[in-house]
């Protein structure tokens, strides 16, 4: 089915119309298709994904409502976005698929973010932003407030090459930031002014404050990092929680996972081991299983129904099916057969994506 993806409104300040959508009149089966197109145009590639947890906390029973305005700056472009509780996931399929190599800097004005890359997960509540890398993959936990049916946010899409700072990127992803006072005060400030003074600003004054915006968002990211790792033994041990996420994330798949194996492959001892993760507020092991969890839960995202739970279980390192449902209960509130079958929305919105120009956003 073609979508009519994208009109035009005035925009709120008045001058020339800008791109906006919205799943309004779309049966809740096309709202879930249209949105996964959605998003992918407001932001980068992502597979939107309702399971259980997140309908059973929501106003919206079925269906993804929602709408997205998307104005552009100079080489910026701006976007905000409602909708209701959801799990947007840029994965290794979606990275691949990026167009450009860019930076989100999203600003929470309504519900709350639970983000996660790097290793880090931060909540970004409203009136607090985070930066996402689109080279690497993140998540975006979207939940809806308990008194309005759509979370907002305000996310400014910039090129990657201009990020410059002594921070580097992958240091500073993934970090919620106060705008209340502070540098992020000001970042907040200028996000808010240049979102709804664009179309009064000239396009030489745009490309200035523009470049003023990437400064000071450098500044107050470089100021938040430096104030959690502040010594290179802080840094260091980073880089070393990185090493053993990817030994777990590759040795996870063969079996047994040992923590005298992650420490011979970081080079350390196995006290010092569990003392990078107890650093964190983590485990070893939690995050042996957590690495589990995510293989499964990729597994029952493309496996076909002829594979069985228990096959899907053995593979990554459960006991048996029950194991496999127990700890998808406890993680995430719901079985791997209601995980499954919730995925099949995020599958057809990636299928949607993946379609020749004239069905996408744009066309």
């Amino acid at each position: 089915m073609a979508y009519v993806l994208g009109t035009l409104v005035a925009p709120r300040t008045g001058g020339i119309p800008v791109p906006y959508w919205s799943t309004s009149g779309l049966s809740v089966q096309d709202q879930a298709r249209y949105w996964g197109d959605v998003v992918c145009e407001a932001f980068t590639p992502l597979s939107p994904r309702r399971g259980r947890v997140h309908i059973d906390h929501s106003a919206t029973a079925e269906g993804i409502p929602g709408w997205v305005r998307s104005e552009s700056l100079a080489s910026t472009n701006g976007a905000e976005i409602a909708s209701c509780t959801q799990l947007l996931t840029h994965g290794a399929a979606e990275v691949r698929r990026a167009p450009q190599e860019v930076l989100f800097v999203n600003l929470q004005l309504s519900g709350t973010c639970f983000g996660e890359q790097d290793g880090r997960r931060c909540i970004v509540r409203p009136g607090s932003f985070a930066i996402f890398d689109t080279t690497r993959p993140y998540t975006l936990e979207f939940r809806e407030p308990s008194n309005e049916p759509n979370w907002r946010v305000l996310s400014f899409r910039i090129p990657r090459d201009h990020w410059r700072s002594t921070v580097r990127v992958d240091d500073a992803t993934s970090c919620a930031i106060d705008t209340n006072t502070g540098p992020g005060h000001v970042v907040g400030a200028m996000m808010s002014a240049l979102w709804s003074e664009q179309s009064n600003i000239d396009d030489i004054a745009l490309k200035t404050l523009e470049r003023s915006f990437t400064d000071v968002l450098t500044a107050a990211t470089s100021s938040r990092v430096d104030a959690f790792a502040t010594s290179d033994d802080e840094r260091r041990d980073a880089a070393l929680r990185r090493i053993v996420r990817h030994y777990i994330r590759a040795a996870v798949p063969l079996g047994r996972v040992s923590a005298e194996g992650a420490a011979r492959e970081a080079a350390i001892s196995v006290r010092t081991l569990h003392r990078l993760f107890q650093a964190v507020g983590t485990t070893f092991s939690a995050c042996v299983r957590d690495e589990r969890l995510r293989g499964a839960m990729s597994d029952l995202e493309v496996a076909p129904d002829s594979v069985m739970l228990s096959e899907i279980a053995t593979r990554w390192g459960f006991c048996d099916s029950s194991h496999l449902t127990r700890t998808f209960q406890r993680h995430l509130e719901c079985t791997p057969t209601q995980y499954r079958e919730t995925h099949r929305i995020a599958a057809v919105s990636a299928q949607i994506a993946a379609m020749p120009a004239e069905d996408s956003i744009g066309s």
